[in-house]
């Protein structure tokens, strides 16, 4: 599927083709397409004898131990390169390679249905993303990929396929359907220009390592390896999650001034990290960030982050031997959380699990039909199996609070019942200490976050019996407007500027000043250039979002004041559609004359 490379001006070229998909990793990218053929291999499907039963057998465990060695050559490599995150990628899918599910029911299928082991290779990977299917969680759910991954690695190995990595030359885009983790950790070594797939979300592996090393990236376009040709000239706008495919020159042209321009921005941004996030007329914000690992705490600090707004306590449970961690473990991780900060303050969120997430919690005792409004999150927690695990983790937090300040957050609380019997465990775990002698801090904050349309309508209630508020955007807005946020077909649906959110957080912003307790939004909102000036002026004062997204941030705060912010907001409380409201906000950046290149009309 290769050509010479295409004239983008050439009279037999459809120009300007724009595919619009998911932004994955903000900038501009323009080079030439390289196409990756990951299309997946057509699967042989036979009936085997008795008497080959077990040479079959012996075969699939010979590509798995090859599996195994590219894998290992791979993460020594980036071991080396003392590249932890993605060492820790590439040593996950190891672990599936050595996963009782997936091996023993491959074996399983050969040994008893007598089918060769590719075919009982697909089967077994078709049966474990089934289940993967009906996480509701983004993150969770896209780990389905790790599944196919390793199943696609172990098939080529039974067929004798090419398992390299993917070589693109220097200032390539790289297109592809999908990206391994082992193909992406690698590619920006090779100084790739961007990344686009078909498939992926914002939480897929392309998309996390693509921000992680600012490679321009944009994913969810469906079919773009079929608009693309390697050898095209195509523009990546990250930002905008927009492709242009074999652009004309003043299209180039444009776009590469855009390119410099944000260079030149965001190493400006840096540069005033240790500033404070201030408005011009001296209203002070809270800019903290969400994080998964204590590791990740300097990067973090290093982008002007104040504090730790989220820390999402579930990545605990993802250990290798799949382990739930007891109490001493969630006491070691947390202190190192604040030992880190120096200080600052972490909220730490209580563990948000649920549906098939975690077996080794829950086993198959909870099958639900719709995990996504099932026994997740706080429900979980207070189930009778798993109390003893929640009041673990609860006695580990208030002891953590002799090591630093730190606010324990409850997540997915629907009324003040779930709230009390939460607290309850709480109490009982401050009880026990009490008792044993233990010290903690019996004053350490208490929160929870707003995820449901309920919580909301109840927030006045609720605000009595709390310290704070953490509005949890992305599941408050897939709750309230009925959308899936990891389905392409709906995703155009997903609007965080929607008025009906903009009412919702009003409602919970009023309220919590009215019972003079702290409110924060930690979602996707909080980091979005678009949508800070909004929440500004409806009263947010902390903001929690990724880390790399602190710098911009702040520079709209300070660039702001809040005359302006509060007519902002009167003019967009009477409309009555997003792009209506989407139109009115960009007139803003335009007439105060905010910078930021992420907001720019499409």
């Amino acid at each position: 599927m290769t050509r010479e490379p295409t004239d983008p001006n050439s009279s037999d070229v459809v120009r300007n083709l724009r595919k619009q998909g998911t932004p994955a990793s903000s900038g501009i990218g323009i080079g030439r397409a390289y196409l990756v053929d990951r299309r997946r291999i057509k699967v042989p499907k036979r009936r085997i004898r008795f008497d080959q039963v077990e040479d079959e057998v012996e075969r699939f465990q010979v590509a798995l131990k090859g599996s195994d060695r590219q894998l290992e050559r791979i993460k020594q490599k980036l071991e080396e390169r003392t590249e932890s995150e993605h060492y820790k990628i590439i040593e996950a899918h190891q672990l599936i390679l050595h996963d009782e599910h997936l091996v023993d029911e491959a074996i399983g299928f050969i040994q008893h249905e007598r089918i060769n082991a590719e075919w009982a290779l697909k089967r077994t990977v078709e049966h474990i993303k089934g289940v993967f299917d009906a996480i509701e969680d983004d993150y969770f759910r896209e780990r389905r990929s790790d599944v196919d991954f390793v199943g696609e690695r172990i098939l080529r190995n039974l067929l004798g396929r090419d398992t390299t990595p993917v070589r693109p030359p220097p200032d390539a885009i790289v297109v592809a359907h999908d990206l391994s983790p082992a193909d992406t950790s690698q590619l920006y070594r090779a100084a790739v220009a961007g990344l686009v797939t078909d498939a992926g979300g914002k939480t897929s592996h392309t998309a996390i390592i693509a921000r992680a090393h600012e490679v321009p990236a944009v994913v969810g376009l469906e079919n773009i390896t079929s608009a693309v040709e390697t050898g095209d000239l195509l523009i990546v706008d990250g930002s905008m999650g927009v492709v242009i495919v074999n652009p004309d020159t003043e299209t180039v042209v444009e776009y590469r001034e855009l390119a410099r321009k944000e260079a030149i921005f965001g190493a400006a941004l840096l540069r005033n990290r240790d500033l404070p996030a201030i408005t011009a007329d001296g209203i002070d914000v809270e800019l903290v960030a969400n994080i998964d690992y204590a590791d990740e705490i300097p990067f973090a600090v290093d982008h002007g982050a104040v504090g730790i707004g989220l820390f999402r306590t579930e990545y605990l449970f993802m250990n290798e031997d799949n382990r739930i961690p007891n109490e001493e473990e969630h006491y070691r991780t947390v202190c190192s959380v604040l030992e880190f900060l120096g200080g600052r303050t972490a909220t730490i969120r209580t563990f948000d699990l649920g549906a098939d997430k975690m077996s080794s919690l829950i086993g198959d005792q909870y099958p639900e039909a719709n995990p996504a409004l099932g026994l997740r999150s706080i429900r979980l927690c207070l189930t009778k199996s798993v109390r003893p695990h929640f009041k673990a983790q609860l006695r580990a937090l208030l002891r953590a609070s002799s090591c630093g300040p730190l606010r324990i957050m409850f997540p997915m609380i629907s009324g003040l019942e779930e709230l009390r019997d939460a607290r309850a465990v709480l109490d009982e775990a401050a009880d026990e200490l009490e008792g044993e002698g233990i010290p903690y801090d019996p004053n350490t904050p208490v929160g929870i976050m707003i995820e449901m349309p309920s919580a909301v309508m109840v927030s006045d209630l609720l605000a009595r019996e709390v310290d704070f508020f953490s509005i949890g955007t992305n599941d408050l807005i897939q709750y309230s407007l009925a959308v899936d946020r990891v389905n392409e077909h709906v995703s155009y649906l997903y609007q965080p500027i929607h008025p009906a959110m903009l009412r919702l957080i009003r409602q919970v912003v009023d309220t919590a000043t009215q019972h003079d307790i702290a409110v924060a939004v930690c979602g996707e909102m909080a980091g979005d250039p678009l949508v800070v000036p909004v929440l500004l002026g409806l009263g947010l004062r902390e903001l929690s979002m990724n880390a790399v997204s602190i710098p911009e941030v702040k520079n709209i705060i300070r660039s702001s004041r809040m005359s302006e912010l509060h007519a902002l907001i009167d003019k967009i409380s009477y409309l009555h559609t997003v792009s209506e409201v989407r139109s009115v906000v960009h007139d803003y950046f335009i007439s105060v004359k905010i910078d930021t290149p992420k907001v720019r009309p499409k």
